[in-house]
Parts: structure tokens; C-alpha cells; sequence
């Protein structure tokens, strides 16, 4: 029995916890004022104060979880959403929050059920229908996110965002007219959201309406400067066209978009900066907001032939598959069991090669990212070695929950993945000199020879051809580049067209890409006081064969600077044309300069401007030493080691051993 003092103590401890509820009722109230009045910094501290304390209400963690979100705390925003589902399993406004969070983290699966169970709890809430449409288009399941975002719409027909949602997802369903009519209804119902106008110039790009698409971005930026999508894209249109107008500005925003803030993929800064730090930092950004997954250690397998699995979608008629093909073909399958995964939208000849090449090809595009890794996990691959990285149609995602022991980066894509999950990266010694290995996140593995590897198969037509034909003249000097138009910049068409000048009756052969990049690079020759008779336009041809011996009648090939040719300079090496070459900074400026040097020929070789103006003026005026450099380059075909596809397999496949048995 309790005594009179016992009594006493117990009515003091009930009235301070009365008192203490009160008080933590009162920061309750002034938390949800200060937030209702736009005071976020004091709502913040009030949220705080009542979570150290213990006090366990739903709608102070999330509250508490949104102000982490709407400042970008996306990891803990989830924690404390999470909270909120712990206290009430029900809370549907909170799965649908949590799968929000889910799907800015990358986390798209996880967010997926989150959304799920949000429309399940409140079937008639719009919102998570919405969410869920975005993430089934991001992860190709391009036909249930229409019908997901149709019944958000639905629920709600005033939604700009379910609009806008859909315009994205025609357009990957190639239903251009009714995206582009969805994404006008998104306008007309948010006059000043940026994203419809973002999206149609990426409509209008696809179509070939280049114009339109400037005017879009241009638009998307004006109602949202901050947009750095828009700003990228806008950047990279100009530069497939050749538009080198409003250059400062764009300078300017290199400086930080892409790095700072939102993420974007890298690949096409490569064409307008040589910076290797900067693209470091947009692979890790891109990397950490998009790709970063719970991933597993897997233990080194007991396979009896080390088994090593490239992914691509690149197994067709694509310049890595022309490389690459020669190494299917040269894998000694008594020691290498070779799986390919192709998720390649369109099979063609090409996929024919890799089908009948002895290695064991599996079709995955129609296979989500997390059915390819049971896939792959299943087939007890040693090595999994990506030959996308950030390119078109990437799965990025594959590696990121990881699919191998050892996982390598290789070809497609020159430069860092800024990722934890990719382990190594196959470059040599010149793409990544000795020094450079902090501007990647891999382990370097250096061929001896070039990292690129070249297929000795390939056939140079022989037709009899003539100048005649391809519109060059009879006589005069042909300087050559291939390049796509986008690798052009002003500092090295300046080059190219003072060469023009000073090389009497000569001419530039280049390809074209598009009518708007042809017109573009006419008007910079003309305001250089070229005649523009002087460009001209190499049309495309039906075969690889046709496309190596149109070389021959050219004199002396130009490389593009900040991202050299790749496969280009080794087709015209291939095809006995000299390149010229500038040595960057960055993996992709040095592509060039790996080749010519494992082929013996450093006199093409020059690292400044005035130097490679300098070099390419003296062969011009020196045509006899282009012969004998030519001669050379026919005799390298077959000597060289530059185009010895067994020997180079050989030795990836001594490197596939080394970190194999690390």
C-alpha cells in the first residue's frame, strides 16, 4: 500500500506530464502556424524540438519530412516519411510522399510499391497516379504508363503535371502528334510551367524541326532560369546544328550546370568543354541522384571458364559494334564462356554477327533492370563488362545493384562513371596518362596497345571511284573530316578555314549531319570570307565498305578537338588517310593520339592550336611526305599491332585474368 508521501510524488509526476503534454501541444500549434505562415526556418526548429523530445504525432514527422524534401534532404525527408508509415500504415498521402522521395533518390522499384500502395489505400487520389506514370516511362514501360497517367488525368482533368507526364510518354510511344497536343493542353492549363516546352523541343529535335526546338528551350528557359535540362538541351541543340551564336552566356552556365544542383548526363558536354575534372563531378552528381541502388557483394565464382558478360545496345549497325565484333569473334571459348545481353532496339545484320559469333546472346530489352540482374546473377557471370556507360540507351541501373564480382566500363562511353558499382575502366596510356587517374572513380586497367580495339575485317570497297562523283574537284587539296557536325567548334573551324585560305584551290570535305548544320557551317565560312563552293557535304552511303574507300580521295584528314574522332579516325586510318590531331585534357581529345601513336606515326600528333594549324599547313604545302605517310598507313594494315584483333584480345583477355584472380 502506498503511504501519504507516495501519493504526493505520483499527483507531481502526473501534473508535470499534463503540463509537458500541454507545452509540446503549444510548440504543436506555433510549429503549424510558423508553417502555414511561409516561417519554415522556425516551423523547422519547432518539428525538431518535438521529435527529440519523443513526441510521437504523424503529422509532425511529416511535416518534418517535406521541409527536408523541399530543400533537397531527399535522404532524410525518407526517413521521417517512413515515420509517418510506421504511426499509421493507412496514411495513403504518405506511401504516395515516400514514393515521391523514392523516385528523385533513383530508388524507382522501392517507389514503384510505395505508389502502388498509395493508389490502393486512396484509389480516387490523383497524385500517385502521376508519380507512378513518370517512373513507368523512366523504366520503359511506356504502354501501363499511359494507361496510369490517362486515370490521373481522369481523377483530375486539371492537371498540368498528368499532361505534361503524358506529352513524354507519346513521345516515347512515337505518337508524336498526341504528345504534342497533351503537352499543349499542359500549357494551356500552367501557362508558366517550363517542362511542357523542354519536352516539346525534345519532340521537335526528334522530328528534325531544329528551329522549333531552339524557340522551346529558349521559352522553358525564360519561364524558369534555373532549369539546367533546358539549358543543356538547348546547348546541345545548338551544337548538333552547328549555331555557335550566344556563346558567353552558354560558357557561363557550363560553368555549373550539371554539377550544381540537377543532374544531367554528361556525354554531351564532351563535345563543348575539355575539362576532365568537370566531367568527374556531372558523372558523380548524375551517378549519386539517379543511379546510386542498394546493391550485394558477390562472392568470386568456381566457373571452370571465367564467364564474362557484355551488356550493350549497341549490337547492330553501330560504330562500337564495327569495333567490337572482331573481339567476339577472336575470345578463346575454351577458356572464356561469353554471354552478350543485348537490349539493341532494332536488330539488324549486325545482331546477326553477335547472334552466330560462339558466345551465348540473350534479347533483354523487354526485361525491367531488376529482372535482368536476377538474369545475370543467375548465369554466374566472374566479369560484367559495360559497353554503354552513359549513352543512348544505357541501363545504368543493371550495375548498380550489381550483376558481377567485377564489374568493367569499356568503349562506348570515354570517360568516368563517376559510379561506386563500376570497378575498372580499360583505357591505355595515353587516353589516360599517368597522373589522371583522380578524374575517375575506376581502377585503370592500360592496354599495351591503343584501348581501342579495331576489327581487321572490315573490307574498303573497290569499286573505281572518282572526285567527279562525290562532288570535289579534279585537282586541288582535300582536307577530310567525318566527324559528326556536333564535334565542330569555332576553334577548330578558325583553323580550317585560314588553312583554306592559305592552300590554294583546296577544299573541306565534311559530312552532314543534318540540312541546319550544312547551312550553319556555310554561313561561318562565309562570314570568314570563304566561298562556301569550298564546303562540301559528303552525302551517306549504303555500306560500310563504300563509306572506307570514299577515303582515298581524300589528302589529309582534320580532327575535332575537345572530342576526336573515334571510330572516324580509325576508319581513315584503316582506309589510309592521315589525321591530324590535337592532344586534350579529357579521354575523349586523346582517342586520336592513342591510335596514331600505337601505329608509329607522333608526327600527326601536336598539342596546341598553332601547332596542329602549323603541321596540317606544312603536309598541305608538302604533299610528297603525305604520299609516303599514306604508302606507310597501307603497310601498317598489315603489320601493325593497332589492327591485330587477336593479339588485342589476347591481352584483355590476360587483363580479364589479372582482376579476375585479385
Amino acid at each position: 500500500m502506498k503511504g501519504f508521501g507516495d501519493e504526493k510524488k505520483s499527483k507531481k509526476k502526473i501534473l508535470n506530464e499534463f503540463q509537458i503534454k500541454q507545452y509540446h501541444n503549444q510548440i504543436l500549434l506555433r510549429a503549424f502556424k510558423y508553417h502555414s505562415e511561409g516561417n519554415i526556418l522556425e516551423a523547422k526548429k519547432s518539428y525538431q524540438y518535438l521529435i527529440q523530445e519523443g513526441f510521437k504525432d504523424e503529422r509532425v514527422f511529416n511535416n518534418y519530412g517535406m521541409i527536408l524534401l523541399n530543400s533537397g534532404d531527399l535522404r532524410q525527408a525518407k526517413i521521417f516519411i517512413s515515420k509517418v508509415i510506421e504511426l499509421n500504415p493507412k496514411d495513403a498521402v504518405a506511401y504516395s510522399n515516400l514514393g515521391g522521395i523514392l523516385k528523385e533518390l533513383g530508388e524507382l522499384d522501392e517507389a514503384v510499391l510505395s505508389l502502388r500502395k498509395a493508389i490502393e489505400l486512396d484509389p480516387k487520389n490523383f497524385l500517385p497516379y502521376c508519380n507512378l506514370g513518370g517512373i513507368l516511362n523512366d523504366i520503359g514501360k511506356f504502354k501501363e504508363a499511359e494507361i496510369t497517367i490517362r486515370k490521373a488525368i481522369e481523377l483530375n482533368p486539371n492537371s498540368a503535371e498528368s499532361y505534361c507526364n503524358l506529352g513524354g510518354i507519346l513521345k516515347e510511344l512515337r505518337k508524336s502528334k498526341e504528345a504534342i497536343e497533351s503537352l499543349k493542353k499542359a500549357i494551356e492549363i500552367n501557362p508558366n510551367s517550363s517542362e511542357p516546352y523542354t519536352v516539346l523541343g525534345i519532340i521537335s529535335e526528334d522530328l528534325g524541326n531544329w528551329d522549333d526546338a531552339l524557340n522551346f528551350y529558349e521559352k522553358a528557359i525564360s519561364l524558369n532560369n534555373k532549369s539546367s535540362i533546358a539549358k543543356a538541351l538547348l546547348i546541345k541543340c545548338k551544337g548538333v546544328i552547328c549555331d555557335w551564336s550566344d556563346k558567353d552566356n552558354e560558357n557561363i552556365w557550363l560553368d555549373y550546370i550539371g554539377i550544381e544542383g540537377e543532374s544531367l548526363e554528361p556525354l554531351g558536354f564532351f563535345y563543348y568543354q575539355d575539362d576532365p575534372i568537370k566531367h568527374l563531378q556531372r558523372s558523380k552528381n548524375l551517378f549519386e541522384k539517379q543511379f546510386s541502388r542498394k546493391s550485394i557483394d558477390i562472392s568470386p565464382r568456381k566457373n571452370k571458364r571465367i564467364r564474362l558478360g557484355y551488356f550493350s545496345a549497341d549490337f547492330r549497325d553501330h560504330p562500337v559494334m564495327h569495333l567490337f565484333s572482331s573481339i567476339l569473334k577472336s575470345h578463346d571459348k575454351s577458356k572464356f564462356e561469353i554471354y552478350l545481353y543485348s537490349f539493341a532496339p532494332k536488330e539488324d545484320q549486325y545482331t546477326e554477327i553477335a547472334k552466330t559469333s560462339g558466345c551465348i546472346f540473350k534479347d533483354i530489352k523487354c526485361l525491367t533492370d531488376l529482372e535482368v540482374v536476377e538474369l545475370a546473377r543467375k548465369d554466374n557471370l566472374d566479369i560484367a563488362i559495360d559497353l554503354m556507360g552513359y549513352t543512348k540507351y544505357h541501363r545504368m541501373n543493371i550495375f548498380s545493384y550489381r550483376v558481377a564480382p567485377v564489374q568493367i566500363s569499356y568503349l562506348g562511353f570515354p570517360g568516368t562513371t563517376g559510379s561506386n558499382c563500376i570497378d575498372y575502366i580499360i583505357a591505355d596510356n595515353i587516353v589516360i596518362p599517368k597522373g589522371s587517374e583522380k578524374f575517375y572513380t575506376e581502377k585503370i586497367i592500360r592496354m599495351p596497345n591503343s584501348f581501342l580495339c579495331n576489327n581487321y575485317e572490315k573490307v574498303i570497297g573497290q569499286d573505281k571511284i572518282s572526285r567527279k562523283e562525290f562532288n570535289l574537284p579534279e585537282k586541288g587539296f582535300v582536307f577530310t573530316s567525318f566527324c559528326a557536325n556536333k564535334k565542330i567548334t569555332e576553334k577548330e573551324f578558325d583553323v580550317w578555314m585560314r588553312l583554306l585560305k592559305r592552300i590554294k584551290g583546296s577544299v573541306i570535305w565534311l559530312s552532314k549531319s543534318n540540312q541546319f548544320s550544312a547551312e550553319n557551317l556555310i554561313k561561318e565560312a562565309s562570314k570568314r570570307n570563304i566561298d562556301p563552293k569550298r564546303i562540301i557535304f559528303a552525302r551517306k552511303l549504303p555500306s560500310l565498305k563504300q563509306y572506307l574507300a570514299r577515303y582515298s580521295l581524300g589528302d589529309l584528314g582534320l580532327d575535332t578537338f575537345n572530342y576526336n574522332g573515334h571510330a572516324t579516325t580509325s576508319d581513315a586510318l584503316w582506309s589510309g588517310l592521315p589525321v591530324i590531331t590535337k592532344t586534350g585534357k579529357s579521354f575523349a581529345a586523346r582517342v586520336s593520339a592513342s591510335l596514331l601513336t600505337n601505329l608509329g606515326l607522333t608526327d600527326l600528333i601536336t598539342y596546341t592550336t598553332k601547332e596542329y594549324e602549323e603541321k596540317a599547313l606544312y603536309f598541305a604545302s608538302n604533299t610528297e611526305k603525305l604520299t609516303i605517310i599514306k604508302s606507310k598507313l597501307a603497310e601498317l594494315r598489315e603489320t601493325s599491332t593497332l589492327y591485330n584483333s587477336q593479339l588485342f584480345t589476347e591481352n584483355l583477355e590476360d587483363k580479364f585474368r589479372e582482376v579476375f584472380l585479385k
